[in-house]
Formats: C-alpha cells, structure tokens, sequence
C-alpha cells in the first residue's frame, strides 16, 4: 500500500489531497493518515499547506479534502 500511494503522488502533477488518494486507493482515510505521516518522516512525500481561498477561517485545513501530499 506504502508504494501505491508513493506511485499514485508521482504520477500526478501537482498535490493530491487525502481524499483524492483516498478514493483513488480504496482505502478509508482514518487508516490513509498513518501511513501518509510515515511516508512525510521518511522523505518519500511531502505535505504541502495551501492556504483556504474562501477566506471563511472556519478551520477547514483539517478536513481531508484540504490536505494536500506530493511526491518528494
């Protein structure tokens, strides 16, 4: 699965967000979060933080639509 998500990121340009991984994989998002923090740790990806175009300040960078990976 590590290598999957690895691939998946390497084949996109750009950043793919916890859910577009999710869906993309078939795997549930609570057990995707793990295994994408061990893969930031070991320098195999990296998050990158893109900031809310709404403006709102409602806290959306926490859920998994606003969170966003690439490959390293």
């Amino acid at each position: 699965m590590l290598a999957s998500i690895v691939k998946l990121l390497g084949e996109h340009n750009g950043a793919l967000s916890v859910q577009e991984i999710s869906l993309a994989l078939a795997i549930e998002s609570s057990a995707l979060h793990p295994m994408l923090e061990m893969l930031e740790r070991k320098g195999r990806i990296r998050k990158v933080d893109l900031p809310c175009k709404s403006g709102c300040g409602g806290g959306c960078t926490c859920s998994d639509s606003m969170i966003f990976y690439k490959a390293a």
